[in-house]
């Protein structure tokens, strides 16, 4: 063999050798580290909590023990004769003078109340009307004639309509009002007291309204800008009637 090339021969033995001692051997039967690590590690962590879930184990152990203890006394109690049951059943019992009676007037408020002891509470057809009665009221308010929709004023709001009115026609001044859109009205509240329901409801308007001199002759031309109104109506009516007979019992800004 050339000199050279034994030489070359040996080098290549030496530097192999070196790798393996260094970098070592890979057995067949080893697997790579992919989803077996991640999997070990969710089972250890699962099998190993940290001291907030061990802590959650031992209050739920201590209310089983806890439990336990209290079938054991209530056990023990019926054995020696203790009716726990009577007691308690005359605990709850109304004291003498007091009777409990399903005919008692049924007072709460809130619409929550009012659609659970009333579900067949028209509450669509209630805003379609409270929605023509806004639009004739206060038209008549305007117009200063309150006798188409008097039936419909609480003592209260016709009173103070008619104050109103008085006092306007006493200054020689008239009222322009026109609704140039009203969207639905939204029932807010509701109070149940006896045989009496009060319903808020939410108005939300587009109108135009101004006060002139009685004489004077409207420039159609140049009307002011509308502006946008919220009001809340509260209508008091007969509960539970066919006929509740609504009214308007007060207003205020929305």
């Amino acid at each position: 063999m050339d000199p050279l090339n034994l030489i070359l021969l040996i080098m290549v033995v030496l530097i192999g050798w070196r790798l393996r001692s260094v970098l070592g051997t890979r057995n067949d039967d080893e697997k790579p580290s992919s989803r077996a690590d991640a999997y070990r590690l969710n089972r250890d962590a699962y099998e190993n909590p940290p001291a907030s879930r061990q802590d959650n184990a031992r209050e739920v152990i201590k209310a089983a023990d806890a439990t336990e203890n209290s079938e054991a006394e209530k056990a023990t109690s019926t054995d020696s004769g203790t009716d726990t049951g009577t007691d308690m059943a005359a605990a709850d019992a109304p004291e003498q003078g007091e009777i409990a009676t399903d005919d008692a007037p049924q007072m709460g408020r809130g619409l929550a109340y009012l659609r659970g002891i009333d579900p067949d509470f028209d509450e669509g057809g209630f805003l379609d009307g409270a929605g023509r009665a806004y639009e004739m009221i206060l038209s008549a308010f305007a117009a200063g004639d309150l006798s188409d929709v008097r039936g419909f004023l609480g003592d209260d709001v016709a009173s103070g309509f008619d104050a109103a009115i008085g006092e306007r026609q006493t200054a020689g001044q008239k009222l322009e009002t026109r609704i140039l859109r009203l969207d639905r009205p939204a029932l807010e509240d509701a109070e149940v007291d006896g045989e009496v329901v009060r319903l808020d409801v939410r108005f939300r308007a587009e109108i135009m309204s101004a006060i002139y001199a009685a004489d004077t002759v409207l420039d159609e031309d140049n009307l002011p800008a509308p502006t946008t109104t919220i009001d809340v109506w509260s209508f008091e009516g007969a509960h539970g009637a066919a006929n509740a007979g609504w009214t308007l019992v007060a207003t205020r800004a929305g």
